[in-house]
């Protein structure tokens, strides 16, 4: 649909726009010279497409400043297993022998070669295993197994990539279509054609998962309704089912929703093996056990009937083979993980797909999981007696922390056991983000100069001591450690509201009381975290009929009439954009209602062409009158510019592109499809095409 629409999703135009800068030196020296100094924020949540994008741009003038945070992941007092006996992780250094497991199941030494250490403030995971406690950040991973009891009960989260997010429940343990017994959350998810699952509670009754269930799905604005009403018979069928969720912005609530939960995007509980629309790569620590070798290479492996993927990973360069059931597959092996890790990513990147992240001990299957996403009842791998076995979680725990994190780096493994649990090297929180991009920086620049950056200038210490000691409180949230030089501060006056009416009216006599002392009104700010706590403020403002201005309001491009511009343009740049050229139909007022859209859209589905295509044939689609009316004109608008350049959609990966030289206008178009050579339009001058097309009108 993308492709149809000539339009491209986030991580097409990273992917394209690398390829694009790696096969046209001449445009990679074009940009390189233009950007001269580059800046890039949040560093340590890139991922490698991004990273590469930088490592490219900057490469030429090495001017770039990049900005993020190292976090780690385990405590300094994590007893790290080693030959002699355990050491405290932060009197680890390079060159330890360190124990963990390399995939045969029993526990063996190798070398430390990195140990990462920085300060962190936030929330940190408890896990309790056979009496032994692993504490650590989030996102810090273990090998973990989805196992649950028969009896409980899971609330999920549960998304697909052309529907949504939604909130649901299910039996811990349930039978499949043939009768097998499976973990709920997997047979929910084919049920339901779904992409992704997390789990969000483990539940002892059918009570408790309810409550659960719909706690969330208040609390965050998430619904619990199906995907889709196919042989369900359903009062809501589909329609109703796909304007739920078209109408609902259950993207951001769930990322919300995942953010205070700790969530981590790239680490479902389960996701299948080949769905509909997002596909993935396996790449399994130690499943090649070639000579026998306790610690076993790395195999990345895909498996598909989907020709078209499999033509790209083949002109990219990938040994495609044909597998069983009509289908192909892409399978290699590595002996050094971070390079069998690169190739899952380039051909992740090409084929579109994500990367199914697991280890293979002895001959189970145990995903990478983080810290946070374990449950009660889930299992982990612990050293027993020099193996590597399983143990149930029997409880997670959170707690505030501040101070210094450790993690290591060690060779071949990838693995060591961390206060009796195996664990593995630290992930961050964004899609695809990759530690090793911060930590080698200084790699891909040698001349690079390290600012850590901890001051504090906008506040007081009052004000940051305050704020310390209630962020310390919020188990949701992840706070940054700040110091000032400005000491004091004015004290901070403490009010309890009963409820938001409550906390306006104090404001409103606080104001009162500082006019009556002498400050104007101008004198006086109430500052707020998001535009919706301004309407209650507003209220008693008007009501105390005292003098206010909003500043700020609505952004920019947030504001309607801006939109409308944006999609006048990138309608008449694409006219395949669907979107945007239904959103302009009726800007101006053309009189165009749904149900005549409804009939264009129809057309252009039975006849196999656009929207843009079918506008043209509009009362053959059935529509008359006003509306109609309203069509020609907007074609009469659009057309000048849709004839006087062709368009065709544009490929995957460009392969041939220059930069376009400015001092001359675009030439060479002479033809254009025949549907917009619309019965008695002509083409006009600049002139009279600009005075006939839409103004936005300014508002205040």
């Amino acid at each position: 649909r993308l492709l149809a629409n000539s339009a491209m999703d986030f991580d097409d135009l990273l992917m394209v726009t690398v390829d694009m800068l790696k096969t046209n030196p001449d445009v990679l020296a074009h940009y390189q010279n233009r950007f001269k100094h580059i800046l890039v924020d949040e560093f340590q949540d890139t991922n490698k497409a991004q990273n590469e994008l930088v490592l490219l741009l900057g490469k030429e003038h090495q001017n770039v400043c990049v900005v993020g945070d190292s976090d780690q992941c385990l405590l300094p007092d994590t007893e790290v297993a080693t030959p002699s006996g355990t050491k405290r992780i932060e009197d680890v250094e390079v060159g330890d022998e360190v124990l963990g497991t390399g995939g045969s199941g029993v526990v063996t030494g190798a070398a430390v070669s990195q140990v990462r250490s920085s300060i962190y403030v936030g929330p940190v995971y408890s896990i309790s295993v056979e009496g032994r406690t692993l504490r650590g950040t989030p996102h810090h991973i273990v090998l973990a197994d989805l196992a649950l009891k028969p009896d409980q009960y899971v609330v999920y989260l549960m998304q697909r990539g052309d529907m949504g997010y939604r909130i649901g429940l299910t039996s811990a343990i349930r039978s499949d279509s043939l009768g097998n017994k499976q973990v709920g959350v997997r047979v929910r998810v084919n049920q339901e054609h779904a992409d992704k699952v997390w789990i969000l509670r483990v539940c002892e009754t059918r009570a408790e998962a309810g409550f659960w269930e719909a706690w969330f799905a208040a609390t965050y604005g998430l619904p619990t309704a199906v995907f889709h009403d196919c042989g369900r018979g359903l009062l809501m069928d589909q329609p109703w089912l796909d304007r739920l969720f078209d109408e609902l912005n259950t993207e951001g609530n769930a990322k919300q929703l995942m953010e205070d939960l700790d969530l981590h995007p790239d680490y479902p509980h389960h996701r299948p093996q080949n769905g509909v629309r997002r596909q993935s790569v396996n790449l399994t620590m130690f499943s090649d056990r070639r000579g026998g070798d306790t610690v076993g290479y790395h195999r990345m492996q895909w498996c598909s009937n989907r020709q078209d993927i499999a033509a790209r990973l083949a002109a990219a360069g990938f040994a495609v083979r044909p597998s069983k059931h009509a289908s192909v597959r892409v399978e290699t092996s590595r002996k050094s993980y971070p390079e069998a890790l690169g190739e899952a990513e380039r051909l992740a990147r090409v084929g579109g797909l994500e990367i199914q992240r697991r280890a293979q001990i002895r001959n189970r299957i145990y995903v990478f999981t983080p810290l946070s996403h374990l449950r009660p009842g889930m299992r982990v791998l612990v050293d027993r007696e020099g193996e590597a076995v399983e143990a149930e979680v029997e409880r997670v725990e959170i707690e505030q922390y501040q101070g210094p994190v450790y993690d290591l780096e060690v060779e071949r493994l990838h693995t060591y056991v961390a206060d009796g649990v195996v664990a593995h090297n630290s992930v961050y929180k964004f899609r695809g983000a990759d530690i090793r991009n911060i930590l080698e920086f200084e790699e891909a620049f040698p001349a690079a100069t390290l600012v850590v950056l901890e001051q504090n200038y906008r506040s007081s210490q009052t004000i940051l001591d305050a704020a310390n000691a209630v962020i310390a409180n919020n188990l949701m949230r992840k706070p940054k450690a700040l110091w000032t030089e400005q000491v004091g501060g004015e004290l901070i006056e403490r009010y309890f509201a009963e409820d938001e009416h409550d906390e306006g009216r104090w404001l409103v006599q606080e104001v009162h009381r500082l006019h009556d002392e002498g400050y104007r009104w101008g004198d006086v700010a109430v500052f707020y975290r998001t535009n919706a706590q301004s309407r209650v403020v507003e209220e008693e403002l008007v009501r105390a009929e005292v003098p206010y201005r909003v500043i700020g309001g609505t952004r920019f491009y947030e504001r309607r009439e801006v939109k409308d511009a944006l999609a006048y343009l990138r309608a008449l740049v694409n006219p395949t954009d669907e979107v945007s050229l239904k959103r302009i139909v009726n800007v101006p007022k053309r009189g165009v209602g749904d149900t005549s859209l409804g009939r264009i859209d129809a057309w252009a589905a039975s006849h196999g062409v656009t929207f843009a295509e079918a506008v043209d044939h509009a009362e053959e689609a059935g529509v008359h009158g006003r509306a109609l009316t309203g069509i020609r004109e907007l074609r009469s608008t659009t057309a000048p510019v849709w004839c006087s350049r062709p368009f065709s959609p544009a490929p995957a990966t460009p392969r041939s592109w220059k930069p376009r030289d400015r001092s001359r206008p675009r030439g060479g178009w002479r033809t254009w499809p025949s549907w917009l050579a619309w019965p008695g339009s002509t083409r006009r001058s600049r002139s009279s095409w600009k005075r006939s097309a839409w103004s936005p009108t300014r508002t205040s």
